[in-house]
């Protein structure tokens, strides 16, 4: 439910009779007490709910600019790291990282993999090749076809000799021993027009 329609759900339930408290129940905490009571106090002052302003802080780095200049960096066939992104186009890594995510919808911010949830919470090589690695593989492949690279840190699962054989026959592409931990980061290195088709 968006903002404006909470609003309006508060303003009608306000003017049934319902006191804030109910109306903070009956809304299950998708708005806060103290929200509600504000609501209500301006619904008592000038007959609706009207903010100044968007709640949270102004756009100060993720403007329409910045987020343009990512994409057209995006379009072009190069690959390149979110932190050289971040140094061309002026903003940091996590604004760049947010502004793929969140403005340009990439990938993994959508919920697009599978979680892999362990039941005793062991990783050991079995568990790593039987049940982690087809799903990466099969996620990296929905998501980004054929250009893609599987990256892992340096934990046992990962070095072994058993994994490095399973990559070397199923990923075109894949790394051990990574600085950044991106086993599933896919995100943090932009791979050019792959993400126009995720």
């Amino acid at each position: 439910m968006k903002s404006k329609d909470i609003q309006k759900v508060v303003k009608t339930k306000y003017e049934n009779g319902d006191g804030p408290t109910k109306i903070f129940r009956d809304l299950a905490g998708a708005v806060s007490l103290l929200t509600i009571k504000l609501w209500i106090k301006m619904i008592n002052t000038t007959g609706s709910i009207t903010l100044s302003s968007p709640p949270g802080c102004p756009r100060t780095v993720r403007t329409n600019t910045a987020i343009v200049k990512v994409k057209n960096r995006l379009n072009q066939k190069k690959r390149v790291p979110t932190r050289k992104l971040a140094k061309d186009v002026k903003i940091s890594r996590t604004s760049v990282q947010r502004t793929l995510r969140e403005d340009l919808g990439c990938a993994c911010a959508e919920g697009l993999t599978t979680p892999v949830i362990l039941e005793n919470g062991t990783m050991d090589v079995e568990v790593y090749i039987n049940e982690v690695l087809p799903i990466a593989l099969e996620c990296g492949n929905r998501m980004l076809g054929s250009d893609w690279t599987y990256q892992q840190n340096g934990a046992r699962p990962h070095t072994h000799r058993f994994t490095q054989e399973w990559c070397a026959e199923n990923f075109s592409d894949w790394s051990v021993g990574h600085p950044i931990h991106l086993t599933y980061a896919p995100w943090i290195t932009v791979y050019g027009t792959s993400w126009v088709n995720v």
